[in-house]
Parts: C-alpha cells; structure tokens; sequence
C-alpha cells in the first residue's frame, strides 16, 4: 500500500496546476495517468482568464518561455465571408487580454513538468479501475496488469473525457447540449492573416450552422482545423471523415480560398457525442476537476478555461480541508463553478440556436455590449459586473429582440 497526501487521476492541465498549488502548501502528491506523455489532444485555443490563473500560480512566465502564437480575439465568419471580429483588448477593464494558441501535446507536458520540479510523482500508463470511498483507497493496473494500491488523504479526480470516478461513482449524467461530432487534423501552408490577427481564432458558420469550424494558427507554422456538427449531418453526406472534411471546407466561400494550397500533416481524427454532465462534483475525500465534472462545447474554447479555473479553486478548498478548516464545498465549489458553466452553457445555446450571429453581426449593439461580450468569450463568466453573468438566457433573449 503507498499512501500520499492527495492522489491526482489525470496528468492533463487541472491535475498539473492543482497538484502546483498542493506541492507548494507541503502536501505530497501522487498523479496517475493512463496515456504517455506528450499526447494529442484538441483543445488549444486557451483564454485570457487562463493567464490570470497561471500568473496567480506563478506559472505564466514558464509558459511565456514557450513562444506560442499570441491570441488576440476571435473572428467569427459566415457563409458569404462576412467577419466579426471579438477583440478581447475590448473587454470590462479585465487584466488580461490575450493568451495563447497552444499545442496541447507541448503546454501540458510544461505543466506537468512543473509538477514533477516541485515533486509530484507521476506514474503513466497506470489506469484506476477502483475507488472505495469508505477507507481512502484507490486501485490501479500498470501497463503490466499489476495492481497497484493508494491510500490518500483526498482523491482528486481530473481525467478529463476519462471520467474515471463519474463513472466508478456513478455520477454521471446525459447533457442537455445535443450530441455532436469533432473532425479534425493539421495543415500547413494555408494563407493566414498578417500583423495583430494572425493569431486570432477564426470560426467559421457552414450550411447556417449545420456544421461550424475553428481554424487555430500556431508559431510553428501549422494550424489546427477541426469541423464541428450534429451526428446525423455527418451521416447522412455519407462520406468518409476525410472526404466529409474536404468537402466542408471546399464548399465554402471563405475557407476553399485560405486552404486552397494547404497540405494535411496530421491524419483526420474524430471524437463522437463529446458533451457530458454529472450529479456531483465533490463527496467525502474527493472532487472533480476540468472536464471531469463537465464538457460542454468546443464553440467558446472554454474547456482548459474551465479545466484551470476548476482545478484553481479546488486545490485551495483542498489545502484548507487538509489543514482542518471547515469547508463549504457546495458554495465555494460547486455553486461557484456552476455560475461560470452556466454563463458559458446558455451561450453555447445562443449559438447553435442562431441568436449569437444576430447580436454579433448587428449594428446596434451598444459598446457596453461589445465589451461585454468580449470579456464573457475572454473567459470572465464569474464577473457578476458583467451584464450577461446573470439570467443569462434572459439577457441574451432581450438582447436579441432589441437588435432585431
């Protein structure tokens, strides 16, 4: 039996910045994962509110040593190449306003190996597949089938699509956001932009929003293209991931122009129904971090967002519950993230509902709004000074008729 202070499930970005924060209180740390590292990944287009999360963990000049494209903004373009843009310079007063486009293969392993210098042990290839709640212990398979077992003072499970506890505790629930698809791979030789926007996201609208795509420039030169969409429009053109790719992009004013000369470097890959829910994010001895406890939708890049916030918090509701500080885990965790999560989720809806593209190509949204939702796509859900953080759904709603 090994026993650590705090075992981490997941080596992504939340259990490296939480273990970070742990290590520095004086608490041992154990992270098993079950991938190699570096590893592939989508997600990386990160948010201003990201870099604030870092610099309070003292990890963004670790980060800036890494030379990664400079994101400004957002451009958002549809069918006939008409462009607003969302600078993220343009928000409510926030510190922060830009942040990075990042190979998560690369920005995860930084992290994790700031974990590892301030002492984590880290054990990959290792695949939890037990957790009693009851005496504090968790069971693990290495690679060889051994079983390995732990004993911690609090499990903290951040192994994102894995779900690991969600699915050992059964805590996990459907999603209220429609099931979709994400198509991706690497290009290189698109035309890009030039000067400030060149490492500005674009996402692009296909067939009115049947699908979506993000179009991500890195430093290196390439760029990371992915198509989001229901299943069954996937389905029914009847084509391979590759040919479905192809197709979208070929088909679009816009897009057939900037990839006309561009090269695939990486194969087409595919992940189907990513959305997910859960019951809970805490118990007795555990909680959930990142996309653990919810994924939403790639749309807003809210994911490492969620994934540093997430495990930003915790890992202080952790140390005090360590210390022997009582801890109120449902509205200095739960009730605290559901607020953000739901910001970013009624504005997800917006989206795929069409009322978004009204209030983003209209003419009369007043600046107060353009900043506001410059700083909402920046990542501040949690601003309660923002006038969308608050009856969301209602404010958008309203929004939406005053521009119509």
């Amino acid at each position: 039996m090994r026993e650590c202070d705090v075992l981490i499930i997941g080596a992504g970005p939340s259990g490296s910045l939480a273990a970070c924060k742990l290590l520095k209180a004086g608490f041992s740390v154990v992270i098993l994962e079950k991938l190699d590292f570096p590893r592939f990944v989508i997600g990386e287009s990160l948010l201003p509110r990201c870099n604030e999360i870092l610099e309070e963990c003292n990890l963004i000049d670790t980060i800036k040593e890494q030379n990664y494209m400079l994101k400004g903004g957002a451009i958002f373009i549809n069918e006939e190449k008409k462009e607003q843009h969302i600078d993220f310079r343009e928000n409510l007063g926030q510190k922060w306003a830009t942040s990075f486009q990042v190979k998560r293969e690369n920005f995860d392993n930084v992290l994790l190996n700031c974990a590892k210098q301030l002492g984590a042990k880290v054990f990959h290839r290792v695949e939890v597949f037990e957790y009693d709640n009851e005496n504090d212990i968790v069971k693990a398979k290495d690679i060889n089938e051994e079983i390995l077992e732990y004993k911690s003072r609090f499990v903290l499970d951040a192994s994102g699509y894995g779900r690991v506890l969600p699915k050992l505790l059964d805590l996990d629930i459907p999603s209220d956001l429609k099931l979709r698809n994400a198509i991706f791979t690497r290009v290189k030789g698109e035309k890009r932009r030039e000067g400030d926007k060149e490492g500005f996201i674009d996402i692009v609208i296909h067939d009115d929003n049947k699908a979506w795509l993000w179009v991500i420039p890195f430093s290196d030169g390439t760029t990371s293209l992915g198509v989001v969409c229901k299943e069954e429009y996937f389905k029914d053109k009847k084509l391979s991931k590759e040919e479905f790719l192809d197709d979208v992009i070929f088909n679009h004013k816009y897009l057939k122009e900037k990839f006309k000369d561009a090269q695939k470097v990486t194969p087409v890959g595919i992940i189907n129904g990513y959305s997910s829910s859960i019951k809970k994010m805490y118990g007795k001895g555990y909680a959930l971090s990142g996309n653990a406890t919810e994924f939403l939708d790639p749309v807003f890049s809210s994911g490492v967002t969620l994934a540093l916030e997430s495990s930003n918090r915790v890992a202080k509701l952790i140390i005090d519950e360590l210390n022997g500080k009582k801890v109120d885990w449902q509205k200095d965790y739960e009730d605290y993230m559901n607020m953000g999560i739901n910001v970013f989720r009624e504005f997800v809806y917006a989206w795929y509902e069409g009322k978004l593209r009204k209030i983003f190509y209209s003419r009369h949204k007043s600046e107060l709004i353009q900043k506001s939702i410059s700083s909402i796509l920046s990542g501040y859900v949690w601003d309660e000074n923002n006038y969308f953080v608050k009856d969301t759904k209602n404010k958008i709603n309203a929004l939406v008729s005053m521009v119509q």
